[in-house]
């Protein structure tokens, strides 16, 4: 039964994580003898053998959060990541999506770095050194999703990815890619976002904010108390 209950779980897990247009099957492979980490992404994700009851989920809640983690990774696009600030951050999307819409886990109780509590801190030693974006990675660059899933829900990255699977000719340095996510972000939800964006320290073009004018700011941002 509890095998049962293991597969049903793992089943829903690799459907939910697909929140970009679907590749190929993610695979998983434990290994006694892996020579190096606990466990990484690619195909097939490779993982210590005594990580196994984690991988198949019979265990229930943030022992969850690795196997989904290095899922996470093998949906990341270098479309819409900025290295080395996203490499550990965006993947970890898929973690809290997951546990929240098939375990039933708020992100709070999912990850130990999840509190209000510890975020909020975050959010105010970032904006006290200065909102560099040398220091806006992992935990401190998953808030800025974090707080554009607060507002305009997973359905709204849903349809972002959507976009840029059918866009082309994509530009390869930071700066320009982060204006373009926050065009297309915009653009998807229907809002003027480069105010918020600017104010986590993105480098916002004025042509960005011109393309985007038209659209309503917003203006009640978790960062405009911040100023």
């Amino acid at each position: 039964m509890e095998n049962d209950r293991a597969k049903i779980l793992w089943d829903f897990q690799m459907q939910t994580d697909k929140m970009v247009v679907a590749n190929q099957p993610d695979i998983v492979v434990v290994d006694k003898q892996k020579k190096s980490g606990w466990m990484h992404s690619g195909y097939p994700i490779m993982a210590h053998h005594a990580s196994a009851p984690e991988v198949v989920g019979v265990k229930k809640g943030k022992e969850l959060w690795g196997p989904i983690h290095e899922l996470g990774h093998n949906q990341q696009r270098s479309c819409w990541e900025f290295p080395p600030h996203t490499t550990e951050c965006t993947c970890n999307l898929w973690s809290v999506y997951v546990h929240e819409e098939v375990l039933g886990l708020n992100r709070a109780q999912a990850h130990d770095d999840l509190p209000l509590a510890n975020r909020k801190s975050r959010v105010e030693e970032y904006i006290k050194g200065g909102r560099k974006l040398s220091d806006w990675s992992v935990w401190v660059a998953l808030e800025t999703y974090l707080q554009l899933q607060e507002r305009f829900g997973w359905d709204a990255f849903k349809e972002v990815f959507a976009v840029y699977h059918h866009m082309s000719n994509f530009p390869e340095d930071n700066d320009t890619k982060m204006n373009l996510y926050a065009e297309t972000f915009s653009q998807t939800v229907g809002m003027n976002l480069t105010g918020f964006f600017k104010a986590w320290g993105w480098p916002i073009e004025t042509a960005t904010e011109e393309k985007l004018s038209q659209l309503p700011p917003w203006n009640d941002h978790p960062m405009a108390q911040y100023k």
